[in-house]
């Protein structure tokens, strides 16, 4: 198979498979996959035909754009009329001398061979008996993709015929994954269970007035408070957090001076924890902005944080 010199021809396919049917199951099937894995462009008729295509015009049109025709002849081949019309038309473009035809014996004898055709049996062929298809794959790469063949060592190029290099990659992309995990589940000691935050302050804090009971107060980059894992002000990114219609604005004016004030009520447990200043200003709508916008600058602190499942 060395003296097959490839073609000067752009094709879009490396090579066309022409073979029987029955002969899928036990090395077509195989050989075409363990080609792909090489990165070798095969027309095989399971990955190139599509519904609704013209059989004898896709297998016509993939005979003619194929650089080589691997030409599994099997007993099966040798009796059906459909794979002798592909090998005629492998034949013709043999003309000039140019290899083409890559013969590949299944399941046959020399003799056997001899009596289909004595040119298929003067040339040199890959017998199924003595390789398995991951190994005629890689006989078949180095005539049809030299440049792949050479840039590979063989250890290399038997792992990727196999799939084991696809095995070894997906065990080290699961290897990562874990390590992702355990990094994840490391660093949530550090932020905030709802946004991501990191830390701001972690201290030891008495429970009573006494100081005879004592736990530990956190407090995040957003804004989350907890006191003995129990919450003090949650996260913007909490869809608990409170929205401000969970207050009731209560509004005061001071007689002496032009100025109003406005109270933001808690009408929810959760707006409890959420505690808002007073608002001032001139007018009611200032008082009443003065707070809005302190509620809005708290939202706000989750946005800002990496990966936060807060609203953007």
């Amino acid at each position: 198979m060395s003296d097959c010199v490839p073609s000067a021809v752009t094709q879009k396919w490396d090579v066309f498979i022409s073979h029987a049917s029955e002969d899928k199951e036990s090395f077509v099937r195989p050989l075409a996959i363990a080609l792909r894995r090489l990165d070798v462009s095969v027309w095989y008729d399971e990955f190139s035909l599509r519904v609704g295509d013209s059989i004898s015009g896709a297998i016509d049109k993939g005979l003619a754009e194929s650089a080589y025709g691997l030409v599994v002849i099997s007993r099966a081949f040798i009796e059906k009329p459909w794979p002798k019309r592909e090998l005629r038309g492998l034949v013709t473009r043999e003309v000039g001398g140019r290899k083409v035809i890559l013969p590949i014996w299944h399941g046959l004898t020399h003799r056997e061979v001899m009596k289909f055709s004595p040119p298929l049996a003067d040339a040199l062929a890959i017998d199924t008996a003595k390789v398995s298809p991951q190994d005629a794959a890689i006989q078949i790469l180095q005539v049809v993709r030299p440049d792949l063949y050479n840039g590979h060592p063989r250890s290399q190029l038997e792992k990727l015929a196999t799939g084991e290099a696809i095995t070894d990659l997906q065990r080290e992309v699961e290897r990562a994954r874990a390590e992702q995990e355990a990094l994840r589940e490391e660093l949530s000691e550090y932020q905030c269970p709802y946004c991501e935050a990191p830390l701001a302050i972690r201290v030891d804090a008495p429970v009573d007035e006494e100081q005879k009971h004592w736990d530990m107060r956190e407090a995040y980059e957003c804004g989350y408070q907890c006191f003995g894992g129990s919450m003090e002000r949650p996260c913007p990114a909490d869809p608990k957090s409170p929205k401000f219609e969970d207050y009731e604005l209560r509004f005061t004016e001071d007689p002496e001076e032009p100025k109003w004030c406005c109270h933001a009520v808690p009408k929810t447990y959760m707006a409890r924890l959420l505690w808002l200043s007073s608002g001032y200003g001139a007018t009611r709508k200032e008082a009443e902005r003065s707070v809005r916008d302190q509620y809005n600058a708290c939202a706000r602190r989750a946005r800002k944080q990496p990966g936060n499942g807060g609203t953007q």
